[in-house]
């Protein structure tokens, strides 16, 4: 029929022939050993609601997690089996997959033993890609990459088993990470009451895909309904990062329909959040131009992913309904806590010292407990990862560039700016807008402003960064997504005592080290160099170099 023609696009000819050769108007070619019914089950597939043109739902399950890999070249599609309308869905979503020019082999699966068989499939339309087809994908999972200390503790592997294991598996050799996938792709993987329509996914299941993935793997999947079932195992598993994002473009006439991405390592975070401009760079370098007419990129492009990055509102409300212990930590700012505006600050000569800088001072008596300019946080200057990456390039690898050109640019973000770098993947730094960014340090434990921490430059430990010290985000939290700038900019900050009017106010530097040992053992030791005065701050180290 028509409707079978548009949602499979193939000439439908002779089922008699062992393997059945299918052509299309333009499309891939794809050889593969089927049932003699195989077509009806085509047909069938129109008939019950897989609609032409559908491609806004398989644009959205594929083409994210390919673009936050950065350059797959082995990728896996599981499917919940090869009948019926399942048969269109993994053969869309492979055809997305194979846009991508780093793409070199492709494995298909099935989910059910019983499913019908790809025994071989070839994309001639690319015909660099080896394209491999199984049927049981969970069993071929578990069989490859189990982790065997699951059946070493029941007594089904010896130790020797679970070394080889770990050795053949491990990181950083070329033939290790062209054994294991990029990008693990599962499809319409549907819970229905809190229990799997595919009984056979379970948390073994995930944990063999976890250990399937290179090592800044990336599963994808597509899921109706709740996603409290699989994100808590994916959680359960060892997945560093989890996102949830919709497509409210597909025509899949489903009540729900959730997207999940997770992140072997945390910090292909850093991919998942690429502004706009950097993902049409990626999209234009990764989409191969050897498509044939009609297969272009129908509904998803740059701006459609960036809208991915923000979890909706519903993902927030769900997950709060489970797990409400941050949900009133980060929507809107705590009623409680009496917020003055930043007039009630001045700018002068610090009292630190001669080379102390500039100081923040209280105009007025502030009483203990109360913020300033809490408003006004999430307005701070924002430098992500990839821009820091682009600046620290052009500063040090660039041998065209002269690195007194961007002094006063990374003086400013260095010198005023805070880093993070256990957020959103990468390092990024923030800078106050407003008055607050010429607060001080508080030498010795003397801070009046911001948290009430019992550490001090001259306490803590280089080599150790103190336990609970940084916030750190669990895999999977959409409230924090949702507030990214009230969770980074430090916005429940309040007085830690009374500051008298014309006192200076000071922070605890501490606070803003980035979050990792090598940063942390740099602060420290540039605190406890301006505490005594054996050194100074890059604002003033800057300042006097000018003058």
């Amino acid at each position: 029929s028509e409707e079978a023609r548009l949602a499979f696009p193939r000439e439908i000819n002779s089922v008699e022939r062992e393997p059945i050769q299918q052509t299309d108007r333009s499309d891939r070619k794809i050889e593969l050993t089927r049932h003699r019914d195989f077509f009806e089950r085509v047909e069938a597939s129109a008939a019950i609601g897989i609609s032409a043109g559908d491609v806004a739902h398989w644009e959205a399950l594929v083409h994210p997690a390919m673009i936050s890999h950065g350059g797959p070249r082995r990728v896996g599609i599981l499917g919940n089996d090869f009948e019926t309308r399942h048969i269109v869905e993994n053969l869309q979503t492979l055809n997305d997959v194979l846009k991508h020019d780093s793409v070199e082999e492709i494995l298909m699966f099935g989910v059910s033993e019983s499913g019908l068989e790809y025994e071989s499939c070839e994309a001639e339309w690319r015909d660099d890609v080896d394209v491999t087809c199984f049927s049981d994908g969970i069993g071929w999972f578990l069989d490859n990459f189990r982790d065997p200390s699951q059946a070493y503790n029941e007594g089904n592997a010896t130790e020797g088993d679970r070394f080889e294991f770990y050795k053949s598996t491990g990181t950083g050799s070329e033939g290790d990470s062209k054994r294991k996938f990029d990008v693990i792709i599962i499809n319409n993987l549907m819970e229905q009451n809190g229990f799997f329509v595919i009984e056979s996914i379970s948390a073994s299941s995930f944990q063999s895909f976890l250990n399937g993935l290179s090592d800044n793997g990336v599963l994808a999947l597509a899921l109706h309904g709740s996603i409290r079932h699989v994100v808590n195992l994916l959680d359960v598993t060892g997945f560093s990062s989890i996102q949830v994002y919709q497509e409210n473009h597909s025509k899949v006439k489903v009540p729900s329909r959730n997207y999940v991405i997770a992140f072997k390592n945390f910090d292909s975070r850093s991919e998942w959040y690429q502004n706009a401009a950097e993902i049409e760079i990626v999209l234009h370098d990764s989409i191969t131009d050897e498509q044939p007419n009609g297969h272009e990129l129908n509904y998803f492009d740059a701006r459609t992913m960036v809208s991915y990055q923000t979890p909706h509102r519903t993902t927030q409300d769900d997950f709060c309904v489970w797990d409400p212990s941050e949900c009133e930590d980060y929507v809107g700012f705590d009623p409680m806590i009496r917020n003055l505006p930043t007039s009630v600050l001045k700018v002068a000569k610090s009292s630190v010292g001669e080379n102390a800088g500039r100081g923040l001072f209280a105009s007025m008596m502030i009483p203990q407990g109360t913020g300033i300019g809490l408003n006004e946080q999430v307005q701070s200057f924002h430098l992500p990862p990839s821009s820091t990456d682009i600046v620290e390039m052009m500063m040090y690898e660039e041998d065209h560039i002269n690195e007194t050109d961007y002094d006063s640019f990374t003086t400013f973000f260095y010198g005023y700016g805070y880093a993070i770098s256990h957020v959103m993947g990468g390092t990024l730094y923030f800078v106050d807008s407003g008055r607050q960014l010429f607060a001080n340090h508080g030498c010795n434990g003397t801070d009046n402003y911001g948290p009430l921490y019992k550490y001090s430059e001259t306490t803590v430990d280089l080599n150790s960064i103190p336990e609970g010290f940084f916030s750190t985000l669990r895999a999977f939290n959409p409230v924090i997504e949702r507030h990214l700038r009230q969770f980074m900019c430090s916005d429940q900050d309040v007085t830690s005592r009374n500051i008298e009017e014309g006192e200076e106010i000071f922070t605890n530097y501490l606070e803003y080290s980035g979050g990792n040992l090598d940063d942390w053992k740099e602060d420290v030791l540039s605190l406890r160099g301006q505490c005594t005065g054996e050194s100074v701050g890059d604002i003033t180290g800057y300042e006097i170099e000018w003058q």
